[in-house]
């Protein structure tokens, strides 16, 4: 791998982990079209196998740096992190495996399908319910697995799904839905991780690169997004994503 290749990964890495900081959204969401897309402007051909699992590297090892962040937080919810986690991490197993066994292009058209979701997902205002603390655990078990399964193919860890669907449909505390669903993204991308690693999706060199810059920049990133006007940052990032949707539907015709 050359220095032009490596420094392209550098770049991809930091953009992307600088702008999910500063909007709060998932990282793979924005990483996985810019490896997609980006490298092969400047003659490297990157599979969409070979992006999934570089896009998988990065949710690994930043979602792990996020839920560091959260030891000893008395908001995180046991009652919502085990049967979620359980879920989510043999969800992810299967999807990562599925990735595959699989035509490629089906990678694509999860990744696709996700990227019209999230932006959906972005502008949806829940008014969360601060007293529930009990759920019911074979309903949010199903959901991880679904979330999993559909995360897992394209490397992601389901975070920027999680959030909404625990404050939509499990009415579940505000706070322990921020607390918890980055340790649920994290056990989410452990199981994606290890399959893509065993499968030979993840080039470990090209992660390098990629994973170093994102670690860097994603906290710039969050502590700015303090003071920048969030409705707008949320509206270019939506159009970006969807424009990448596009790409990827012209594609597939």
């Amino acid at each position: 791998m050359d220095t032009t290749l490596i420094l392209i990964l550098s770049l991809i890495g930091a953009f992307g982990a600088f702008i999910s900081g500063l909007v709060g959204i998932g990282g793979a969401i924005v990483i996985y079209p810019m490896v997609l897309f980006i490298p092969p402007l400047f003659g490297y051909e990157i599979s969409p196998g070979i992006a999934s699992g570089l896009t998988a590297a990065q949710v690994f090892f930043s979602t792990m740096s996020g839920s560091l962040s959260q030891r000893g937080n008395p908001d995180l919810n046991k009652n919502i992190i085990l049967p979620m986690g359980t879920g989510i991490l043999l969800g992810s197993l299967l999807g990562a495996y599925s990735a595959t066994i699989f035509d490629e292009s089906l990678i694509n058209i999860v990744y696709t399908f996700l990227a019209i979701l999230a932006v959906f997902l972005m502008f949806v205002k829940v008014k969360p319910e601060n007293e529930r603390t009990k759920f019911n655990k074979t309903t949010l078990f199903i959901t991880a697995l679904v979330i999993g399964i559909l995360s897992g193919i394209v490397g992601a860890g389901g975070a920027f799904i999680i959030l909404p669907v625990l404050l939509a449909i499990f009415k579940a505390p505000f706070r322990s839905v921020v607390a918890s669903s980055i340790v649920i993204a994290f056990i989410s991308s452990v199981g994606t991780f290890i399959m893509k690693s065993m499968t030979g999706q993840i080039d470990f060199m090209m992660m390098l690169s990629l994973v170093i810059a994102s670690l860097l920049f994603a906290p710039i990133g969050t502590k700015l997004s303090k003071k920048t006007n969030q409705k707008i940052l949320r509206i270019i990032l939506a159009l970006l994503i969807a424009l990448a949707a596009i790409k990827m539907i012209m594609n597939m015709i």
